[in-house]
């Protein structure tokens, strides 16, 4: 199959174009976290250089002005605005006309924000982890990276810190590290500042830069706290649910204070709880939080007229926030998901729709309730040692039968047809998609940072290519499921499909079949590994061990009972049921795309969601898979009476 060796270009072609912030390029990601690194500077520390339109000290009034042309140079010089250069450069300048100026702090302090937020919405850069950071392992790497310098206690009176100049921060300043959000501590630690000894940290993870970044904001916290550890967790453990970690990690103290001020009675101390203590047991890695923040903030851009950022933050907060739990609450009520899932859905088809702002209110609002019904039932249920075994195994199971299904009626037929020079090609190719799966599971932070809409897209695209291959496979069978084209098949082109070309295409088929699927195991398997204890980890490598035992057996017996059918009746079934697949496939991956917001949503309320079956109550889903059906339907006709023709004129 030549055809598939080109799909399957075109998709890794496709895929490489999908980078998260996520998805530039090391040197795009890094130019873009030093543009924003140096505006925040600037927004920060022009107070010290300049009050009353008097320069209060040269050296710093130098430096602002440095870092605000040295960051418009990196993003005139850079290619990560797609299209909207000109905007940010034009308000880049006004910056540097007002540093230029003297103007109030203030004024200088919105402009470089404004910068940076509409560099942040434009790029899709991440400013916050995808999960909490664990403070413990952030002390850890403090001792190991900064202690020399920064000191034990984070005072900046280190054994190395009367060598270097200029001298070292001190963590425990309140007046400095208040304004300090754990974002822009991130970017210090990554890119390190430019004239000092604080290089930049590039041998750590993410995950491991945002412990750092949190551990050095929980210091002030920890020395000195008026709160007793008890108390300060009950604390915590009541305004977690209220604040999204995007907030905690991208606010400075007295912006998240002003936030909890309006959720708690003692906003000093959800601060002091938020800044010093790491979540605890199931509620540590529960990403519904992000749904709630992201829907709140679709109805307030929505009702300010801001129609295309309302839609963004309903898109991210079904990717973000409700995909990543999905697979343990189906385990729990699988109506129920559905139920959530539908919901989702009508929000953005409110939006999407211009239903106005009190419909756009009243669906969100309900979507909200099922999400705080959602949180309820994880809370119930204990993800202990053998519900962590369940969840991994059903998983593992579900996803590898998919592409089970469609394997062994390729194998079956090879076999049947004596084609065995072909079945190291396709054995081949699942394979390589299971070692990608394996490789993949150890790069899954990778992943995660993929982003959900490019998750979705790629999930969708990878199935509408498999539609492809599937209905050309099928064709293939059903013109071939005569016994005397059977025959002629076996004389006259066996040998041509023996070539290498051929064979390439069967692998690259096995290869997408299986890698869709591992994909998704792994996305989900990480989900349970975030909410699952140190102590239960191994029970997710026993229930895959487990699935993939059950799979191996009913292969066997698939395997086994399948040489009983007679060639001709087994190409006249399997067309059949690999259009089916087609049909089923057609849907999920259509389904996928509307999920990543690449394709409109218009819901049908009328049917209801068979997701075994890639059925969704979407016009759009629906329309895919009748047009697949009709496509069937002619193109079967016209082989048939092709066929006849063939045979009464051989006859």
């Amino acid at each position: 199959m030549p055809r598939t060796r080109t799909a399957l270009i075109i998709l890794f072609l496709f895929a490489g174009s999908l980078l998260p912030s996520g998805a530039y390029s090391q040197n795009d990601n890094t130019s873009i976290q030093t543009v924003i690194h140096l505006l925040s500077y600037v927004s920060m520390d022009y107070p010290q250089a300049v009050e009353n339109g008097k320069v209060l000290n040269e050296q710093e009034y130098s430096e602002q002005k440095e870092f605000s042309a040295q960051a418009y140079q990196i993003t005139k010089e850079g290619v990560f605005l797609k299209g909207k250069d000109n905007e940010v450069l034009e308000s880049f300048q006004r910056l540097m006309k007002l540093i230029e100026e003297k103007k109030p702090a203030q004024d200088i302090s919105t402009a470089a924000d404004q910068i940076k937020n509409k560099i942040i919405e434009i790029t899709g850069i991440a400013t916050a982890p995808k999960v909490w950071p664990d403070i413990n392992t952030g002390k850890t790497l403090y001792a190991a990276k900064c202690m020399d310098c920064h000191g034990a206690n984070g005072d900046g009176k280190g054994k190395l810190a009367l060598t270097l100049n200029p001298q070292p921060t001190d963590f425990l300043n309140n007046e400095l590290m208040s304004k300090v959000s754990p974002y822009q501590a991130y970017n210090t630690i990554r890119l390190g500042v430019q004239g000092t000894g604080m290089l930049g940290f590039t041998d750590l993870s993410d995950q491991e830069v945002w412990d750092l970044a949190f551990y050095i904001k929980s210091l002030r916290f920890k020395n000195g706290s008026a709160y007793d550890s008890a108390s300060l967790r009950k604390i915590f453990d009541k305004v977690y649910s209220s604040v999204s970690l995007d907030d905690v990690a991208t606010k400075p103290d007295s912006d998240l204070q002003n936030l909890l001020s309006a959720k708690t009675k003692d906003a000093v101390a959800g601060l002091n709880a938020l800044r010093s203590l790491t979540p605890t047991g199931d509620i540590s890695k529960n990403s519904l939080s992000i749904a709630v923040k992201n829907l709140e903030e679709a109805i307030s851009n929505y009702e300010n007229g801001n129609k295309s950022l309302a839609r963004s933050n309903a898109l991210k907060a079904y990717l973000e926030g409700i995909e990543p739990v999905e697979a343990r609450l189906r385990t729990v009520n699988p109506k129920f998901v559905l139920e959530l899932e539908q919901q989702m859905l009508s929000v953005r088809q409110a939006i999407e729709n211009n239903k106005g702002a009190k419909a756009v209110n009243d669906e969100a609002q309900k979507a909200i309730g099922l999400i705080e019904k959602a949180g309820q039932l994880m809370q119930d249920q204990q993800l202990n040692y053998w519900l962590t075994f369940t969840l991994a195994a059903t998983i593992m199971l579900r996803e590898g039968i998919e592409a089970f299904l469609v394997l062994a009626v390729i194998l079956a037929l090879i076999r049947s047809s004596g084609l065995k020079k072909a079945l190291p090609w396709i054995h081949g190719g699942w394979i390589t998609a299971a070692v990608f799966g394996i490789a993949g599971w150890y790069l899954s932070d990778y992943i995660i940072q993929f982003g959900g809409k490019n998750r979705e897209i790629m999930e969708g695209v990878i199935s509408l290519i498999a539609v492809v291959i599937l209905l050309y496979a099928g064709f293939w069978l059903h013109n071939n499921s005569n016994a005397r084209q059977w025959k002629k098949f076996i004389e006259e082109k066996v040998g041509r499909y023996l070539n290498g070309e051929r064979m390439f295409g069967l692998a690259a088929f096995s290869f997408m079949v299986v890698f869709r699927e591992a994909f998704e195991v792994i996305l989900f398997l990480r989900a349970v590994s975030l909410e699952a204890t140190e102590k239960n980890q191994s029970a997710i490598g026993l229930g895959v061990l487990a699935a993939v035992a059950a799979i191996a057996i009913i292969a066997y017996v698939f395997m086994k009972y399948s040489k009983m059918i007679p060639v001709r009746q087994l190409f006249r079934y399997s067309s059949w049921f690999i259009v089916l697949l087609a049909i089923i496939l057609v849907g999920k991956g259509v389904h996928s795309i509307q999920e990543s917001g690449w394709i409109a949503v218009t819901g049908l309320s009328s049917f209801f969601p068979i997701d075994w079956l890639g059925i969704y109550p979407t016009m759009e889903t629906l329309m895919a898979q009748l047009a697949l059906v009709v496509i069937v339907i002619i193109t079967y006709y016209i082989s048939n009476q092709r066929r006849k023709k063939v045979a009464l004129h051989q006859s």
